[in-house]
């Protein structure tokens, strides 16, 4: 029998400890099962398709669905699958790659030590650093510098060389024998009105100065990342890595670029020792060499470093069972052998650097970014509370991972670091994907930027409705009112001093309503409003002018549930009258009454949506079609009348004690939900003319 998408993901959520996820996350969030990919698209076991736009782990340059290296792998597994380069043994493509690469590289470093994976090749590199120096009679010069946010490998030397804190913060880390320094971060660390160039020289003078409090005598190597990708896309000042590798030489310090991300054309060049006129020691290649397609990883060695390990070390007892692994040297052989035949480098250095740098560039205005960054086909986009003067949301993390989270469920898979929406697409992206991105990203931040603003507006608002009175001397029409959330609303916008006029079906479930509200001192009037005959809304707005002489307010709130059930087990008649009256109702409403919102002084239209517009509710077929369309709806009216007084928002109530509810869920527990009352003061909030938020989708429960 096989195995669904949810067993699958039960499987694994049972069985399978993820990097870097908490696990009881999992327990109740399924993983996501990935199906396949072609391209820079990827499709989970569900059919769901997602534009990966951080092509897998920064790794998939070449994207996906690459049939020549499955043939190359294929290939040499029948050759010869297996054998170790230990001893004195090696495979024809072993030999090849280790070629292929001292090519590619800048002269001196003509030879390889092969590993698996980005950490391994750093881990190897800091061991290799210390026994240089041990062979040159120095063995005092153990210590190795890295940087803040720098990220490097998961083995105990790889992340004690690192400088990512929440690591360090399990397992005894970091090892002794390690040291850090502030990384050339501008965003957080340059200092007002300072030019780049002098950040620069400030930014590699603490480098400097970590060598001379340590002792140079004592001190092995610097390692850095030409651009720190898990670190949140850090590109550093022009002049930098030049600046840190004079620094190494002068003090007689081995200097390493960690390129595990940035090698194979990521920044528009084969390396970025090549673009930035870099001669290292080490080079930590991985990621892109392979293009993901099989775990393989290189340490180019320097000139000075390989004669010595050459000449004194009489074998170096350091190695991997699968180093120079012949089926993962044949594809990464083949890899390049695409990266050159495409021309990726030059497509990137040429063509898609500047039309990504002009993507991000497009969202540097938006209230929610503090800065855009790129290089190549790399880039980030800070988001901030508030831009000038600058301000940084607290806690740290919360709105990337919403932004991030929000991204996949359009479609888009990016990382968040910290706040920091980190982008790396294939180098096989279009122009159009590279817009999508972007586009999908301004509207995210659009709508969270709405949902930010409308908490924070809620927050201001909450002394002035608090003591009542908000709503005096406004009229409000509410629809749906004769019960459960509408006749809440109804009865608490009385309370605040409005002219209330209900409007529903049963003009006796109104009265009570009414009645109930006069008792308390507030004015009533009902209107008897059968919303699913189509021609109910003609002349309504001439009536409620002549009778009213005006509206402010408009909650729709009227809906029916519907056949319960997937859309392809619904009839045409039972999904139209749904749509009919939760949909078209609620435009002809709207189209009816606009008139008279327009000429309020503060005109303001509620919609009451669904969490089922959201998917929250799959089965809920024809219900959370029409919600899914009143959403649409609305946010075409807000756009409409933006230039407006008129103000659109849409309030899901989320899950509160209904009739309606209650005739869905008949296993439920009432008595673990609000009751209409208890959620109604956001309607308030937005219905009070100091709200100045538009189009918005705001949860009637948010805590003020």
């Amino acid at each position: 029998m096989t195995a669904t998408p949810s067993d699958l993901a039960r499987l694994d959520s049972a069985h399978h400890l993820h990097p870097f996820t908490d696990p009881k996350v999992l327990l109740d969030d399924a993983p996501i099962v990935m199906a396949g990919g072609r391209g820079c698209t990827l499709w989970d076991e569900d059919g769901k398709l997602y534009l990966d736009a951080l092509a897998g782990l920064w790794c998939v340059n070449v994207g996906y669905g690459r049939t020549e290296l499955a043939a190359a792998a294929a290939e040499q597994m029948e050759r010869l699958a297996y054998y170790n380069t230990f001893f004195k043994t090696t495979t024809a493509p072993t030999a090849a790659l280790a070629a292929k690469l001292a090519a590619l590289t800048p002269a001196g470093l003509d030879h390889v030590v092969f590993a698996n994976s980005g950490s391994e090749a750093l881990d190897s590199i800091v061991r290799l650093s210390r026994l240089f120096w041990e062979l040159q009679g120095r063995p005092e010069k153990t210590i190795m510098i890295g940087r803040e946010e720098g990220y490097h490998g998961s083995t105990l030397a790889t992340i004690s060389l690192g400088g990512t804190i929440a690591m360090h913060a399990q397992g005894g880390l970091p090892l002794p024998g390690f040291a850090h320094v502030d990384t050339a971060y501008r965003f957080r660390h340059g200092a007002a009105g300072e030019t780049e160039d002098a950040f620069a020289e400030r930014a590699a003078g603490w480098i400097e100065a970590k060598i001379l409090e340590i002792g140079a005598d004592r001190v092995a190597g610097v390692v850095v990342e030409p651009v720190q990708g898990a670190g949140g896309v850090i590109i550093p000042p022009a002049g930098y890595l030049a600046r840190v590798q004079e620094i190494c030489r002068r003090h007689d310090v081995l200097f390493t670029l960690d390129e595990v991300v940035s090698a194979f054309g990521r920044l528009g060049a084969w390396t970025a020792a090549e673009k930035f006129g870099l001669t290292p020691d080490f080079i930590a290649l991985a990621k892109g060499l392979s293009s993901g397609y099989q775990p393989i990883s290189a340490v180019m060695v320097g000139k000075r470093v390989a004669e010595t390990l050459i000449e004194r070390s009489g074998g170096i007892a350091h190695g991997f069972t699968y180093a120079g692994h012949p089926v993962a040297a044949a594809v990464a052989l083949a890899n390049l052998e695409i990266i050159a035949r495409e021309r990726l480098v030059e497509r990137v250095r040429d063509d898609l650097a500047e039309h990504f740098a002009a993507g991000l560039r497009r969202l540097a205005d938006h209230p929610m970014v503090g800065e855009v960054r790129s290089v190549g086909l790399i880039g980030a986009v800070e988001l901030v509370q508030q831009r000038d003067p600058r301000m940084l949301f607290e806690p740290e993390g919360i709105v990337g991972a919403v932004v991030r989270d929000q991204m996949q469920n359009r479609g888009i898979i990016v990382r968040a670091v910290r706040d920091a929406v980190v982008i790396a697409p294939p180098l096989v992206v279009t122009h159009r994907e590279i817009d999508r991105i972007a586009d999908t990203l301004r509207a995210v931040l659009d709508e969270i930027l709405d949902q930010i603003g409308v908490v924070g507006d809620d927050r201001a608002l909450a002394d002035i409705t608090a003591g009542g009175g908000a709503l005096k001397g406004l009229t409000c029409l509410i629809t749906g009112a004769s019960r459960g959330i509408g006749a809440a609303v109804a009865e608490r916008y009385a309370a605040e001093g409005a002219r209330v006029v209900l409007a529903a079906r049963s003009q006796t479930e109104m009265d009570t309503v009414a009645e109930r509200i006069r008792r308390a001192g507030g004015q009533a009037a009902t209107l008897a409003l059968d919303l699913s005959d189509p021609n109910a809304t003609e002349g309504l707005a001439k009536r409620i002018g002549e009778k009213l002489g005006r509206l402010d307010v408009l909650v729709a709130n009227h809906g029916v549930l519907g056949d319960i059930g997937p859309l392809a087990d619904t009839s045409d008649a039972a999904f139209d009258r749904t749509i009919a009256v939760n949909l078209t109702a609620t435009y002809r409403l709207l189209r009816e009454l606009d008139p008279l919102l327009r000429a309020a002084p503060a005109g303001r239209a509620l919609l009451v949506t669904s969490g089922a517009a959201q998917g929250a509710l799959p089965d809920w077929g024809p219900y959370a079609a029409s919600k899914a369309g009143l959403e649409a709806l609305a946010r075409a009216y807000a756009a409409e009348t933006h230039s407006s007084t008129v103000r659109v928002n849409l309030v899901d109530p989320g899950e509160v004690r209904t009739a309606m509810r209650a005739s869905a869920l008949p296993d439920e527990d009432p008595t673990r939900l609000p009751r209409p009352e208890e959620i109604v003061g956001v309607f308030v909030r937005l219905a009070c003319p100091a709200c100045a938020f538009s189009g918005a989708r705001v949860p009637a429960t948010v805590e003020v």
